[in-house]
């Protein structure tokens, strides 16, 4: 089992060189095709912009900016997979982020993403793309943090946050690929090891079936909560994936108040593999 269509979103963004770059080291690795899909529309609106005319100014001005960079880009990620002899399809469109990518996400197995930029108050309450790509697409979301370096491993040392839940169940199954790719692989439980425990046994047997051979872990709560439980957890013992089942709670419940999958998309220095 592999991955064998990856869906990467493209924009005129600070991140897209990185999302790509990932994208073509993940598909070196699983022998897939990578789907590049580069969306002109700016993908928000500055804070700054204000008025009918001015936002039409700047959509319109940052869309034609947005057309050049593809170009450009196009053919220096062509030159890269003829010479590593990945296959990829490439297309340049406008619309809505989420829409467009949710569209194509049928004729894919996973999408690279980009951690959310938050840089103002009203940035923690607007829902996002990477939330919405989550709920609608269908399939996992590989977060990219900011920053990050394309080209370190992915997936090599992987933690599963467990819980027994559909969300958790349909992380584990969209993560198959990379579990059985994987060096190392920890099922972590955090809290009170009791209502889990079975599910986690029964999950453990279901890898082995796969050729997975986990390790199993269980913590307690940090005073901050279980998102930062599970993130220092995965810094200290050198993970460089998180597989987790998003939004467990009510998703308007995590915009408001936080929660586990909140912490994920916006603080996690690991890549997240998100499914639900």
């Amino acid at each position: 089992m592999s991955l064998k269509t990856i869906l990467v979103h493209l924009a005129n963004d600070e991140e897209h060189v990185t999302r790509l770059k990932v994208a073509l080291k993940l598909a070196r690795e699983q022998n897939a095709k990578v789907f590049a899909i580069f969306i002109a529309n700016p993908v928000g609106m500055p804070p700054a912009i204000a008025g009918r005319g001015a936002s039409s100014a700047y959509i319109a001005e940052a869309t034609r900016a947005a057309r050049e960079r593809a170009q450009e880009l196009e053919a220096e990620f062509a030159s890269a997979c003829s010479r590593d002899g990945v296959d990829f399809s490439w297309l340049v469109i406008e619309g809505d982020h989420v829409d467009v990518l949710s569209e194509h996400a049928h004729a894919a197995d996973i999408i690279i993403a980009s951690q959310p930029v938050v840089e103002h108050l009203e940035d923690r309450f607007r829902v996002r793309l990477q939330e919405e790509l989550v709920m609608k697409s269908g399939l996992p979301v590989l977060i990219i943090p900011k920053g990050f370096d394309p080209d370190k491993d992915i997936g090599k040392h992987i933690l599963v946050g467990w819980k027994g839940t559909r969300e958790a169940v349909r992380a584990v199954r969209d993560a198959l690929p990379m579990l059985q790719a994987a060096e190392k692989v920890i099922v972590l439980t955090v809290g009170a090891d009791t209502g889990d425990a079975l599910s986690k046994l029964e999950v453990m047997g279901h890898l082995r079936r796969h050729g997975i051979e986990a390790k199993t872990e269980n913590i307690q709560h940090l005073d901050e909560g279980t998102g930062p439980t599970i993130t220092d957890f995965a810094e200290a013992h050198g993970c460089d994936l998180i597989v987790l089942g998003a939004y467990g709670h009510s998703r308007w419940r995590e915009v408001f108040m936080g929660g586990v999958t909140k912490h994920m998309l916006m603080k996690s220095k690991v890549p997240v593999m998100l499914s639900h």
